[in-house]
């Protein structure tokens, strides 16, 4: 009993094969479980079918038939477009309803098949058991759809999830949603209720998943979000997501797409604003113009945009060509907002941004959105908001500073397996080079099922690097590998292949690794790897 692994009693979301994505729900199933269950269905669904696979709902209190209505009555108001049922009481409501009353197995009803407990739904399906589906369970079956798995404890669906999700690996970064809403609640109370509010998703949302929180940041109603190239931009269009996208770093060879796929360029430079100009004249009388463009001023950062000494030039191509370039916003960068010992430069460059963005108005004869500040400016500088603001790391509970880490929820959590454990006698070494230095005792080392292709840094080799195993910690020995990782457990003698180890989230945080190796937490967050899953967790 001591080895059973616990159940998680939440939705989880999860990547799937065949372009379908997932969403576990497999710890119970009762009424009102499964109305909350399809509403974050209907809030995650990419385009393409819906698909729900239920068990028998238990506990209701309430006959077969009026249960069985009920659910009906909430699976049409989802748009299921798949209904894959199995248990003995689901299928028998089925049964009922058909004519036929033949001793046929209770799968792959036809279409016509339709009944008043199961109202029109494109593919119907029932199962008495889940071996029995998982015997006839096909993944190919499935294509590009969003598929609800519900069901009660008994039913043992984690195994239909473990046949239809995609990645087997056994590290996991968990991505906690409520976390994540919770942050993004905190940074909308320090702002004025007209303040909009820009959400950075750029590199796969901070490597937490970018289409998964650009969801939720629609269902929250975020007015912008922001990538930094084209393509991020045209994935979650293509996955349905239709606020407005602005792009941070577009090429002139993009311009085209940003057009198909309604995305917003910040421009950064007069050659950039001459190609776009030219771009906008080769769209004219075309049924989708080019989309509004954005300003970026720069004020102090010396990475991109237009300098004070480009304005007048600046104002006139915009005084020329105002009609071909509509703009939807002037913006700034600020370089040290997170650090008192610059605030007096922080002022510099808002008072900057002030005088060239006054400048641009009095042009283009109209006010015009304006934002410079990011997480940790919103915090510091709250007389700065303008019209927006742009929430970068601080909604994935890192901020740049210690003063407002106690009001955030860590997000992420990496995971990995133990692999084997070995008993070393003194004087061994560990692992490439012997860096791993031979002690005077014996000693215990756990390889992990993790390495630098997976996004460990390298840097933690050698002690450097600790994991959390049982709720100690467990120092890194020799070099980090590339799929793998040695810890010293020693002091942790229950440690045995399959425990799960913890590479960051709660006793371990990522701003503490991060200061072990010299770097950011960005860099550690933005560089686990894609073939990591990603796992999408919900109370």
């Amino acid at each position: 009993l001591a080895r059973l692994q616990p159940v998680a009693m939440r939705l989880e979301m999860k990547a799937g094969r065949h372009g379908c994505y997932l969403l576990d729900d497999t710890y119970n199933n009762d009424l009102a479980g499964l109305a909350l269950a399809l509403d974050a269905l209907s809030r995650q669904a990419r385009p393409g079918g819906r698909t729900l696979i239920l068990s028998d709902v238990l506990e209701s209190g309430l006959s077969g038939p009026e249960l069985y209505a009920r659910v009906a009555k909430l699976v049409q108001a989802h748009g299921i477009t798949k209904l894959i049922g199995v248990g003995e009481e689901i299928s028998q409501r089925r049964q009922e309803s058909i004519d036929d009353h033949s001793e046929r197995l209770l799968v792959g009803f036809t279409p016509e098949q339709y009944s008043p407990a199961f109202p029109p739904i494109k593919e119907t399906y029932f199962y008495p058991s889940t071996e029995a589906y998982l015997a006839s369970l096909n993944p190919a079956d499935f294509q590009n759809e969003t598929i609800l798995i519900k069901g009660a404890r008994r039913f043992g669906f984690e195994r239909v999830v473990a046949a239809l999700q995609q990645l087997q690996h056994g590290t996991v970064l968990e991505v906690n949603l409520d976390a994540l809403t919770h942050n993004l609640h905190y940074y909308r109370q320090q702002l004025r209720p007209s303040t909009k509010l820009m959400v950075m998703v750029k590199a796969f949302a901070y490597g937490s998943g970018s289409y998964e929180v650009a969801s939720l940041l629609q269902f929250q109603r975020a007015d912008y979000l922001a990538v930094a190239y084209p393509d991020e931009g045209q994935q979650l269009r293509e996955s349905g997501i239709s606020l407005p996208i602005m792009v941070l770093n577009p090429g002139p060879d993009s311009f085209g797409q940003l057009r198909r796929y309604r995305l917003e360029p910040e421009i950064y430079s007069l050659e950039r604003l001459r190609d776009y100009l030219q771009a906008a004249r080769e769209a004219a009388g075309s049924p989708s113009p080019l989309p509004p463009l954005h300003l970026k001023l720069d004020t102090g950062m010396r990475r991109l945009g237009f300098d004070e000494h480009d304005l007048p030039a600046l104002l006139a191509l915009l005084t020329q060509h105002r009609a071909q370039l509509p703009v939807a916003s002037i913006m700034t960068h600020l370089a040290a907002a997170d650090d008192p010992a610059h605030d007096d430069f922080t002022r510099q460059q808002l008072s900057t941004f002030q005088r060239m963005a006054a400048a641009i108005e009095a042009i283009l004869g109209r006010p015009v959105l304006k934002h410079a500040l990011n997480s940790a400016g919103i915090r510091r500088f709250p007389e700065a908001q303008f019209d927006m603001v742009r929430l970068g790391v601080g909604l994935y509970g890192v901020e740049a500073g210690d003063e407002t880490s106690h009001n955030l929820l860590p997000v992420s959590t990496l995971r990995t397996t133990v692999s084997q454990v070995k008993t070393l006698p003194a004087d061994t070494t560990v692992g490439y080079g012997r860096r791993g230095a031979a002690t005077a005792h014996e000693r215990r080392l756990a390889t992990l099922a993790i390495g630098y292709a997976d996004g460990y840094d390298r840097r933690f080799s050698a002690g450097a690097g600790l994991v959390l195993l049982h709720g100690r910690r467990a120092p890194v020995v020799g070099s980090v590998c590339m799929d793998m990782v040695m810890v010293d457990v020693t002091d942790i003698p229950e440690t045995q292949p399959g425990d799960v180890a913890v590479l960051f989230g709660d006793g371990l945080t990522i701003r503490e690794l991060a200061e072990r190796i010299g770097t950011i937490p960005y860099e550690l967050l933005t560089n686990v790897s894609e073939r990591v899953k990603r796992v999408f967790v919900s109370e």
